[in-house]
């Protein structure tokens, strides 16, 4: 019986585990070009299938069910054209979004949609200066983790009496009038109850938050962005004036500061984990901590991709050249030991004969130990140059 429950449970979990469905139509934006939006587009929905519970809807099935309906692409400009298609696609969800860029920077704004409802259930802004490879993994991947996981609980919308609070960072208590409510934001408030009485947020080591004005109806959320007491900031400083092209990066990768070349610090970071990034360069020992109003001071090894390469394929020539050289002292120990035991073979009882033989096998010999000791001395320089070969070509690859 047992068992059978176990089974029965086991099902029911791998049921429920995919029983959101989503579809998501081609991104639209300005300054990036169509095809880049659509390959875009296409990377968010691989982003989305690594969710366990979700079911993407098949692109070209969303292209012909919207041809259908009269549209001649699968992407929607506007908010209102977002909540048509969403309702006609009769998936759980549909997700859109928008991408500027501007200078280096690209701006995402992204929208996920109730198609029973059709109402906007969440929307998020991502913006940061990144590579166009980086925003479509690095930055897709961010923008569906945020789209899908800070999404609004449908209670909020189907009951317009809601208001969901949202803080940054979340935990926060929530005092309404003398009352301190349980629980921790993000939570949902009656708007009734909002309204009649002063709503603070508070958190520990943050300014507490008085709210003013509540979201309009069509929005139903409240975020905020709640301000540390003391700045959290410190400074960096390094061992050595930094090359070109190298990159903060903060340890969720949602910061990025590029370094000046040849600065030898880098003033009033947040606190948190860090580590460096870079194009052209690998770079060991870049990790570290900003703690407040501290300086910290890094020393990273940083090496040019190019100088890797080169010592990679200098290390992999010595090894070759000194294999080589091994083999050919392996093969002419391999002739002394043949050719002196046909010496001995053909030994003959002629004097002169036999005497010249002996010499010449005393003489091989006497060669065999030197090429045994050779031998054994390349071995080693080999395993240093694969080692050191292998070495490099980790640091390319990471």
């Amino acid at each position: 019986m047992r068992k059978i429950c176990i089974t029965l449970l086991f099902f029911t979990a791998l049921l429920s585990a995919d029983d959101h469905t989503i579809a998501v139509l081609d991104f639209t934006g300005e300054g990036i070009h169509s095809d880049e939006l659509k390959s875009l587009s296409a990377q968010f929905r691989i982003e989305l299938l690594k969710m366990d519970t979700l079911r993407v809807l098949d692109y070209d099935e969303m292209r012909k069910t919207l041809s259908i309906a009269g549209y001649e692409t699968p992407s929607c400009p506007t908010l209102s054209c977002g909540v048509i298609v969403s309702m006609l696609l009769e998936q759980e969800w549909l997700a859109n979004a928008h991408i500027v860029k501007i200078g280096d920077a690209y701006i995402v704004e992204a929208q996920l949609f109730d198609t029973e409802t059709g109402r906007v259930i969440n929307v998020i802004n991502y913006d940061k200066e990144i590579s166009l490879d980086g925003l479509k993994t690095r930055g897709m991947h961010n923008v569906a983790e945020l789209l899908l996981s800070t999404r609004i609980p449908l209670e909020v919308h189907q009951r317009q009496n809601l208001v969901y609070i949202k803080t940054k960072p979340s935990g926060a208590m929530v005092r309404v009038g003398r009352d301190t409510l349980s629980g921790q934001t993000p939570m949902a408030l009656d708007r009734v109850l909002v309204e009649s009485r002063p709503i603070i947020i508070m958190k520990e080591g943050y300014e507490s938050f008085r709210v003013n004005q509540l979201p309009d109806d069509e929005s139903d959320i409240l975020y905020i962005e709640l301000q540390h007491r003391v700045p959290q900031i410190g400074h960096l400083v390094f061992g050595d004036p930094v090359p070109e092209g190298i990159v903060i990066v903060s340890s969720d990768g949602e910061d990025r500061f590029l370094i000046e070349e040849k600065a030898v610090e880098f003033k009033d970071l947040s606190a948190g984990s860090y580590h460096l990034e870079s194009r052209n360069h690998i770079i060991h020992k870049g990790e570290f901590r900003i703690r407040h109003r501290r300086t910290t001071q890094i020393n990273p090894e940083i090496h040019l991709i190019s100088d890797i390469e080169k010592q990679r394929d200098r290390y992999k020539k010595n090894r070759n050249i000194v294999m080589g050289v091994l083999g050919v002292s392996l093969g002419y120990r391999a002739y002394l030991s043949l050719e002196s035991e046909n010496l001995y073979k053909q030994y003959s009882s002629e004097i002169p004969e036999g005497d010249t033989r002996h010499k010449q096998i005393e003489s091989m010999d006497k060669q065999k130990p030197i090429f045994d000791v050779l031998s054994i001395g390349l071995v080693f320089p080999i395993i240093y140059y694969h080692v050191k070969y292998v070495q490099m070509n980790r640091w390319l690859l990471q």
